[in-house]
């Protein structure tokens, strides 16, 4: 046991000669204890923000408890009006479509209209019928998918982004960490083998506490998995059309995207993308636009089996003072998962550094003078573009 302490107690010596020789290195210790406390501040900022957000939730989570409570000991009925409030806060919960369904309550009769995938259908209704106060639910829903609008355009992202997410709340989320915590200084405390099983199950809960999305999410591992998500919003003093023309004709990507090393039209909308991975290798896969709202939108996706599987939107949105803002969400899932992405990372080809580096790109090229110039016909676009890298 003296041996163990002598050894644990040696390493831990051995890391606070370390960092202390990285912190106060003569030509670059400044520099780094600066960022050490940049980064201390935004844990602790973030932290306390957590922290009451858990507070004010596990408040209201205690006030509903108690009114429901009390609501269960009273004869009297919700109004209709309280009844519906109730349906549909519980109604964008289950379905993917909420906007589309409507609800009207009678005495506590429910009458349900609308359209809604026939996966939903059931499941809304009996999530209603639990609602304290419904006597009985109207069925009138029609199945059928809800006409996708301009505003729906990231249908398939918000599937992607609910399916990837642990929807767990502030709440929840602080009580598996505190409970986390105690069961591994616990397991700690006891030395023996069970405690540390006991205090690396706690040490699990503690980082499951703090994850954003689930686990098979994070690895990313098989194609089920939506990947990871990036989104970019960028503002462009250049007209909407033209930043409209230039995103819903892939051939022109190359001349402003320094990653992408060439697109081959296939088909109506369909191309070959070749990039440049990590090291310089070239990847490949077929991708598909699968939908253009002119000003608006374009979307995209790779075909099933792509070595890089991605999806996406870009959105358009016209400033007051005639520029354009872009708005860039989309999903991808490199080979092997995580493991790619951390290799990618390690090769210097970080995908949200690359997009931001191309965005700006893009930006010199549409916001350079010349290439207002051209757009009233007086220079080529592709040799401006590639002059506008240079």
């Amino acid at each position: 046991m003296n041996a163990k302490k002598f050894t644990t107690g040696m390493l831990l010596s051995l890391g606070a000669g370390v960092a202390t020789a990285y912190l106060t290195d003569p030509e670059f210790g400044k520099k780094r204890r600066a960022a050490l406390a940049r980064e201390a501040r935004k844990f602790l900022d973030k932290a306390t923000r957590e922290t009451r957000r858990s507070l004010c939730d596990s408040q209201h989570r205690l006030s509903g408890f108690v009114a429901r409570w009390r609501t269960d000991f009273k004869d009297e009925a919700p109004a209709d009006g309280v009844l519906e409030a109730r349906i549909r806060s519980r109604m964008g919960r289950v379905v993917s479509h909420s906007r589309k369904i409507h609800v009207l309550c009678d005495h506590g009769v429910a009458t349900l209209w609308g359209l809604a995938p026939p996966d939903e259908i059931s499941r809304l209704i009996a999530s209603t019928e639990a609602i304290p106060g419904v006597r009985e639910v109207v069925d009138h829903l029609e199945v059928g998918k809800p006409d996708e609008s301009p505003a729906d355009a990231n249908y398939s992202l918000k599937h992607a982004r609910d399916a990837a997410r642990l929807n767990w709340s502030p709440s929840n989320r602080l009580a598996a960490g505190a409970g986390g915590i105690a069961l591994a200084a616990y397991g700690w405390r006891r030395g023996d083998l069970f405690g540390k099983a006991l205090s690396l199950l706690g040490t699990g809960l503690v980082v499951r506490s703090t994850m954003q999305n689930h686990l098979r999410a994070n690895l990313a591992l098989s194609e089920s998995s939506p990947g990871f998500e990036l989104e970019k919003t960028i503002r462009i003093n250049a007209p909407i059309s033209d930043l409209f023309d230039f995103w819903a004709n892939p051939e022109n990507y190359p001349t402003a995207f320094c990653h992408v090393a060439r697109i081959e039209r296939l088909g109506e909308n369909l191309y070959r993308w070749t990039v440049n991975g990590p090291g310089g290798i070239p990847i490949g896969w077929d991708g598909v636009i699968t939908r253009t709202v002119p000003n608006t939108l374009v979307e995209w996706k790779s075909l099933p089996g792509s070595a890089i599987g991605n999806f996406g939107v870009v959105h358009f949105d016209p400033h007051y003072d005639a520029s354009t803002r872009i708005n860039i969400r989309m999903f991808y899932r490199p080979p092997a998962g995580i493991l790619g992405r951390f290799f990618a990372e390690l090769f210097g080809a970080d995908p949200k550094k690359i997009l931001d580096q191309d965005l700006k790109h893009l930006k010199y090229a549409f916001e350079n003078t010349d290439f207002r110039a051209q757009a009233e016909g007086e220079y080529d676009e592709t040799e401006l573009l590639k002059t506008a890298m240079t």
